[in-house]
């Protein structure tokens, strides 16, 4: 990252103001794929880490990245945020520079991306349940009426 390590704290988010973040393709503003205010896009924080779920609007974009996430070829996050001078420390082992952050002050959005500054980011596509649903049945339809077929 720039030549220094950057190390968030657990607690780094704990009294940061959710209410009205955005989800962008590539931190592409222009792209935007759900919003916390509009209740398009659902964050959690726990001790792992931020999670966030969102509703995928029906654009050319979003599609094309729903079709890219399908296929594995995107599947990382970033974030863009804010952090007061005081809300961070540096110190330097080994010659590395190491920003450790304690509490992020603003968040403004976060990303789908392809190259992410921090590994271990996942983004992956949810089962929506309601499909599923309807798909077992038709299938169980398509059942029945074949087990009359052959009755």
């Amino acid at each position: 990252m720039g030549g220094f390590k950057e190390i968030i704290s657990p607690e780094a988010l704990a009294n940061t103001d959710l209410s009205d973040v955005r989800c962008f393709v590539d931190h592409d503003s222009s792209m935007v794929l759900g919003r916390t205010a509009s209740q398009t896009l659902e964050l959690t924080v726990d001790d792992v880490g931020l999670h966030f779920r969102c509703q995928l609007p029906n654009t050319s974009y979003a599609n094309d990245l729903y079709e890219s996430i399908n296929r594995g070829d995107i599947n990382e996050c970033s974030f863009g945020f804010v952090v007061r001078d005081d809300s961070q420390t540096w110190t330097q082992e080994n010659g590395m520079y190491i920003r450790n952050l304690n509490s992020i002050d603003e968040l403004f959005e976060i990303s789908i991306v392809s190259i992410p500054a921090y590994n271990g980011t996942d983004a992956a596509l949810a089962q929506r349940s309601l499909k599923r649903a309807i798909d077992e049945q038709e299938k169980r339809k398509l059942q029945i009426e074949l087990e009359l077929l052959n009755y």
